[in-house]
């Protein structure tokens, strides 16, 4: 976490307008030359991790609640009205426990999709779980009301996913070579 605290603010030194993106949304697609501090931040917090989640797209009528990075683990959430608080919770970790899930498809390649058991009454309320070298992403499904399943499929292609090498080309061409995502492994 130490160096997500030091990097973050010495990329949002590297321009005249700040090379990173603000607010802790973490964009699979910041403006050109620019760097998602979300995703940056969330790659610090789980160095081992070869992918990082990230948004497309906000859907609309959802909003952007907080990304909250810890040693080990990241987790962001959208919320959609006053009775859609927290409707989804993405979480970042080293690993997750599959055990009772059903392995589905549609994942990026090198990601294996896990879905958990839903609950559809009242609401909808499930865990899906995307599995990779050095990380597991889950998405916590929280959704009221008669409809509640229907913003799954939206709220999915919301989502997405930047590799780890993907980030570090944009860490180093961003800050011109200044900087690097993970340290030489003889500085670790």
């Amino acid at each position: 976490m130490v160096a997500a605290v030091v990097l973050v603010p010495l990329l949002a030194g590297c321009s005249d307008d700040a090379s990173v993106t603000t607010g802790g949304l973490p964009q699979c697609t910041p403006r050109p030359g620019t760097v998602s501090a979300g995703v940056v931040v969330m790659a610090q917090a789980v160095p081992s991790a070869r992918w990082l989640p990230c948004i497309r797209a906000v859907p609309v009528g959802w909003t952007f609640d907080e990304l909250k990075p810890r040693d080990g683990s990241a987790t962001f959430a959208l919320s959609a009205g006053p009775d859609g608080q927290r409707a989804l919770v993405v979480l970042l970790r080293p690993s997750c426990d599959t055990a009772g899930s059903t392995e589905g498809t549609g994942a990026e390649p090198g990601i294996r999709r896990f879905d958990g058991a839903a609950r559809v009454s009242p609401g909808y309320s499930a865990e899906r779980h995307y599995v990779f070298a050095g990380g597991c992403v889950t998405y916590r499904f929280d959704l009221r009301g008669a409809s509640a399943a229907q913003p799954v499929a939206p709220l999915t292609a919301a989502l997405g996913f930047v590799s780890r090498a993907e980030l570090a080309r944009l860490v180093h061409d961003t800050s011109d070579g200044r900087l690097r995502l993970d340290p030489p492994a003889a500085e670790r």
